[in-house]
Parts: structure tokens; sequence; C-alpha cells
């Protein structure tokens, strides 16, 4: 969704595999469980860091493999939340990725775990479980169902450093003074070569 200079909403719809935004063109792009629908996760980063301008944000949501959430995920169940078929990406797997395409985790981004709570049918089940919320976020804080993550785009910029070109004539000047003044004793020099 973007809005324009009038203020009307108006909707965007593209593949994932190419996003239909100009290089450099989107200060903000979420990915809510976007990963783990794409055909190729690593194509979907590499598109969503040339569409990000410097200093742009992506937001990701996903659904962890290292939780309870996983084993409800091969269930029959008729409901079948979280969705079966799809490729979930760790979060530890996801920050390499991201760091290889020069994402900031560190400053300005964050991550995060939550639901900790297993996705029961029965809503009696879901109450009585309660209490594994601010226990999954205090023992055992990487087993939540579901993690977010921020990150910032970073682009590196390479200055060469040097003299000044004031600076350079001004060194280039003492260095002829420097070498006019020292005394040519051709003479001096072969005499003290003989000894």
């Amino acid at each position: 969704m973007a809005s324009d200079d009038a203020g009307t909403i108006c909707a965007v719809a593209g593949s994932a595999h190419e996003l239909p935004f100009l290089t450099e063109s989107l200060d903000l792009l979420v990915l809510p469980h976007t990963l783990e629908v794409a055909q190729d996760a690593h194509h979907l980063l590499r598109e969503a860091q040339r569409v990000l301008i410097p200093e742009g944000r992506i937001v990701i949501t996903g659904f962890n493999p290292y939780s309870l959430w996983a084993a409800r995920k091969s269930s029959r169940s008729v409901n079948r939340f979280p969705p079966s078929g799809h490729a979930w990406i760790s979060l530890p797997r996801l920050k390499d990725w991201l760091k290889l395409l020069n994402f900031d985790l560190g400053a300005g981004g964050a991550s995060a775990y939550g639901g900790y709570v297993p996705p029961f049918d029965s809503e009696s089940w879901l109450r009585r479980m309660q209490w594994m919320d601010p226990a999954g976020r205090r023992w055992w804080p990487m087993a939540g169902g579901v993690y977010f993550l921020m990150a910032v785009k970073r682009v590196h910029h390479l200055q060469l450093i040097g003299p000044r070109w004031r600076e350079r004539r001004q060194l280039a000047g003492r260095k002829a003074a420097a070498a006019s003044s020292v005394p040519h004793h051709s003479t001096g020099w072969a005499a003290t070569e003989k000894d």
C-alpha cells in the first residue's frame, strides 16, 4: 500500500522475486512471513536490499523452526496452524544472510521471539497454558513460535584520504629547498669512499 500526494491510498501488486519498485526508492520494507513462502528467499532478500535506500529499514517476521509450533506444523489437524509445506528459516541463519547483504543488526536493528504457548485448537487449552508466555521469555527465550527482526541497510563508501593540493605544493617546495641547501663536495665524498 502506498499513498500519493493527493492522499489517496493505492495498492501495488507484483512478484516477490522482482519487486516492482525503483532501486533505492523505499525507506521501509515489511516482509511478514514472506520468506517462508518465497521460491528463492536469497533472491527476495537481494531484491529488498536493492529497493531500500541507504539507512533504510527492513522488518521481517517468521516462524521459528526450533519451537513447539514446529511440531504442530507436521500434524494432521484440520485447522493446520501454522501452515505446513513452507520452509521455515531460523533467526540465526537469517541474520547471517542479512549480514552478507550489508544489513546492520546492531545499532538501529532489533530481534525478538514471541508466542511460547503452542497453537492449540481448544480455547480452554490456550487459557490453561497462558503461563508459558512469561515463563518462555524468561527460561527459554529462543524457543518462541515466531520471531521479529528489524535491520538497517548500510552502504560503505570508499574515500581516498591524502594531503590537499596546497599542502602537497608546500611540501614539494620544502623538499626542493632542503635539497638545494645541502653542500655538494664530490672530492670529499670520494676521499671518504677511499678510506
